[in-house]
C-alpha cells in the first residue's frame, strides 16, 4: 500500500487536474470490473474516492447480472 495515500472526497477529486499519464493509464485496462478499476488508479496515483466503493460495486454487480443473450434469442 502506498505510504502518500490521498483520501478524497467525489467534490475534491473531480477539482483535481488530469494526471499528464491518464491516457497511458487508461490504455491498460481491458474489460474487467469497476472495482478493479479503482484499484488500479489507487494503485498508480495513491488516489482512492470512498464515494466511489458503492456505486462501482453497484456497476458491478448490474454488469455480471445483465442479459447477454443475443436480441433474438430473448
Amino acid at each position: 500500500m502506498k505510504d502518500d495515500v490521498q483520501r478524497l472526497s467525489l467534490d475534491e477529486f473531480m477539482e483535481q487536474p488530469l494526471p499528464g499519464n491518464i491516457h497511458e493509464l487508461l490504455g491498460h485496462f481491458n474489460g474487467g470490473s469497476f472495482m478493479e478499476c479503482h484499484q488500479k488508479v489507487f494503485e498508480a496515483t495513491g488516489i482512492w474516492v470512498d464515494e466511489l466503493v458503492p456505486v462501482f460495486q453497484r456497476f458491478d454487480a448490474m454488469v455480471v447480472t445483465r442479459d447477454v443473450r443475443p436480441e433474438a434469442v430473448r
